[in-house]
């Protein structure tokens, strides 16, 4: 074993001259082995050891005694101890993930917090035998041939010295070692995912082959290799089509279908940091298709087409702060707004109808209102609660709220489109135009006209002056 664990290092150069490892403990096995081993060889590594462990807080006094049990161990081996409890039972149902997913992304978070230099890596625990039952894992979830390559040995700095030690090597070291160990008790139930192909799915494949591990491995390692060379096709396509804020939809169109999927991966795994499931990438593909809508990946991750590009970002909250709403501001002619980088002009004017009509009223539906509707209580705003509107031609009224979604209006500018309204009716929304109540129907000499151009002085665009 300890020739494999020192082809791992210097085949995927886990160290590379770092000098501080941090092991991730449970108390288990394999994490005591990697402990055991790391301390017994930190000389010869040129490293200094510490460890880490997080309590999950799903096993009560179970998950106390493990974490008492690694305390006790680390003063034994003289190694500091990083701890952490996190609730993943409430954080899993806040994020409408499985429990699995969110201890992960805990773990890795909480990892993420120790790496607070360029000399130190946390060190995980993960076998040859863990990396088969995640290549199956992913082949059940239809993952495509990236799951294929299995549990990467290093990634950023996270490295994996066990990751070609079966799981019966481990416990022969512990055996011969005389390395204590725990045993979580949900590693023997069914109740989860990994735990059904280590106990039941793996035994019945060794009936056909006793070297179903191996055979798996294979696989992951031929996998990764192949998709090594076409990662960088994909690269290449990716920085092809990219843009200063996303992707270029027009350039995405021009893909070849086959790998669009990947390019897209590429792209969420650099600009989110996110490995989506097969169902995101189909409805990403689906809306650079459509030309418009947006896909939320996770709570805070999301992709959303907007002017023509695919962008990646953090869900943005529909309505802006109260401090930066444009306040109520009674309609005037001859007034001018200046607000979030636009010019608005209200004004009067004249038309000469003898112009064919059908142009005519395409126009008067953006920005030309009649003039007989306007008063006193007639004001510039955001839109608020219990806002309605009447589309030209519809017969209907909707919803401000529903409009915007029916329109599949970008939710970081609902908040900030301006609109005029008299109470909760809403007469004209910018972007939309005129509603039915408030479009000029009949010659009208003179109407009410709202232009909007963007706007840019010596110190950039101006966000909330007025004039």
């Amino acid at each position: 074993m300890f020739n494999k664990i020192e082809a791992a290092l210097n085949q995927y150069e886990m160290l590379n001259g770092k000098t501080h490892v941090i092991a991730a403990v449970s108390g288990g096995a394999d994490s005591m082995c990697l402990l055991h081993w790391l301390t017994s060889n930190s000389t010869h590594l040129g490293i200094t050891v510490s460890a880490a462990h997080m309590n999950h807080m799903l096993r009560g006094e179970e998950a106390e005694r493990d974490l008492n049990f690694v305390e006790e161990q680390c003063k034994i081996l003289n190694v500091k101890l990083f701890k952490k409890y996190s609730d993943i039972r409430t954080l899993a149902a806040e994020r409408k993930i499985g429990l699995e997913e969110c201890g992960r992304q805990e773990r890795y978070s909480f990892f993420s917090e120790l790496i607070t230099d360029e000399q130190t890596v946390v060190a995980t625990a993960h076998t040859a035998s863990d990396n088969a039952e995640t290549v199956l894992l992913n082949i059940v979830r239809g993952s495509g041939i990236d799951g294929l390559k299995g549990i990467p040995p290093v990634r950023k700095s996270i490295i994996r010295p066990l990751i070609f030690c079966s799981r019966e090597e481990i416990e022969e070291y512990c055996d011969k070692n005389r390395v204590p160990f725990v045993t979580d008790s949900s590693n023997l139930t069914l109740d989860y995912s990994r735990n059904k192909i280590r106990l039941s799915v793996l035994p019945t494949l060794r009936q056909i082959n006793p070297s179903v591990e191996n055979a798996v491995n294979r696989l992951s390692q031929t996998a990764a290799n192949e998709r090594l060379y076409l990662r960088d096709i994909f690269e290449k396509e990716y920085e092809r089509c990219k843009s200063e804020h996303g992707l270029t939809l027009s350039e995405l169109k021009k893909c070849d279908r086959r790998i669009l999927p990947d390019i897209i991966r590429v792209a969420l795994e650099k600009r989110l940091e996110v490995i989506p499931e097969k169902k995101h990438i189909d409805l990403i593909i689906k809306i650079i298709h459509d030309g418009h809508g947006a896909v939320e990946l996770r709570k805070n991750k999301s992709v959303r087409i907007s002017c023509g590009e695919l962008l990646f970002d953090n869900i943005i909250k529909e309505e802006i702060s109260v401090s930066e709403k444009f306040p109520h501001t009674i309609l005037e002619l001859n007034h001018t707004i200046y607000y979030n980088g636009k010019k608005y002009v209200f004004s009067c004017e004249k038309y000469d109808y003898s112009t064919n009509i059908d142009k005519i009223n395409k126009k008067l539906l953006y920005g030309r209102l009649r003039c007989d509707i306007i008063s006193c209580d007639t004001v510039i705003r955001h839109r608020e609660s219990g806002d309605f509107f009447q589309p030209v031609g519809r017969n209907c009224t909707k919803t401000v709220k529903k409009l915007f979604t029916e329109l599949k209006i970008p939710v970081e500018e609902r908040g900030t489109r301006l609109l005029i309204a008299k109470g909760s009716e809403v007469l004209w929304i910018e972007g939309i135009g005129a509603s039915q109540t408030a479009v000029p129907t009949e010659p009208q000499n003179p109407y009410f006209v709202i232009t909007v151009e963007e706007y840019e002085n010596e110190s950039g665009y101006s966000r909330n002056s007025y004039k």
